[in-house]
């Protein structure tokens, strides 16, 4: 019996130990090489994913760059339009000032009242802003413009109140003559009764003519009579309003009805002769409130 070998168990445990040597050899070998190809295969994929990440970067800045170049082509479109908008805005608003200087000066206003040639006056408390930048400028602009345009369009209004105002007035003075063509035959008051050589009254003017020439009102107003009357022949009167009356006899044809509006200087009949009458002529009656007037400070008054 040899007391120096090693028991059995031992010499069990002694043949395990190459074995399990060369297993963990085996799984360390495994374990090195699945790291090593993860490693390989994440280095393979990593390019391929920041590529496909970076052609979605480049594709959605050129849609960028699209927008922005049509947004750019659209905001100077619009841009260019608002300036020739406003330079038809300026134009007109300088025709605006050149119609209401006519009109001034026609009328016979002075210009300087409602200041045609000069910018509405305007004021209130600065604004502490900085530089604007281009489209506030034109904004600013025109504001500008259509507070100037609603300064002369009440200037206009109010230009046009007085200038309606003094062609009612003038439309409604008796003033003038009532025929364009002939002379004053007879005045007003006494004088030689053409028939029978006797001192008689004449309560008007007569106007001698071409037959069929022009009778004209003296002045606007509404025909209350027109026909036949006696000794008168075809007569035309016309109420002018604060009861005064104007009269046309011894026409060869009335041309207005009762009842008509007659403007100024319009046609209401053709001289003639109907009636007591030696020739063609207008006897021409002013009469207030029915009262006889002398027409001829009418027929020399001028109307402005």
């Amino acid at each position: 019996m040899n007391l120096d070998a090693p028991p059995p168990a031992a010499r069990r445990d002694t043949a395990r130990r190459p074995r399990r040597g060369a297993l963990a050899a085996l799984c360390a070998l495994f374990l090195g090489t699945g790291i090593g190809l993860g490693q390989a295969l994440a280095a393979w994929r990593a390019p391929a994913a920041l590529d496909d990440q970076l052609q979605t970067f480049v594709t959605q800045l050129e849609q960028d760059r699209r927008q922005i170049a049509a947004g750019r082509t659209v905001a100077q479109q619009r841009l260019e339009a608002l300036t020739l908008k406003l330079a038809e805005l300026q134009s007109r608003a300088l025709r605006l000032d050149a119609v209401g200087v006519r009109m001034a000066d026609m009328a016979g206003l002075d210009v300087r009242e409602f200041g045609f040639d000069q910018p509405p006056g305007l004021g209130g408390p600065a604004e502490q802003v900085g530089p604007p930048p281009a489209a506030d400028e034109l904004d600013r602009l025109f504001r500008d413009l259509d507070t100037q345009l609603d300064a002369r369009e009440q200037q206009l209004r109010l230009l046009s109140d007085l200038v309606q105002d003094r062609n009612l007035e003038r439309e409604s003075t008796v003033a003038g003559r009532p025929v364009a063509q002939g002379w004053m035959s007879s005045g007003y008051g006494y004088r030689v009764d053409p028939f029978n050589g006797r001192r008689a009254w004449h309560g008007g003017v007569d106007f001698a003519g071409p037959q069929g020439s022009a009778v004209m009102a003296v002045a606007a107003g509404v025909v209350t009579r027109s026909g036949r009357d006696g000794a008168y022949g075809n007569t035309v009167e016309i109420d002018h309003g604060d009861g005064l009356v104007t009269r046309y006899s011894h026409n060869q044809e009335n041309r207005v009805a009762a009842g008509d509006l007659v403007k100024k200087g319009q046609v209401i009949a053709s001289l003639g002769r109907t009636g007591r009458a030696s020739g063609a002529h207008v006897h021409f009656e002013v009469s207030r409130n029915g009262r006889s007037l002398d027409p001829a400070p009418y027929i020399q008054r001028v109307t402005r």
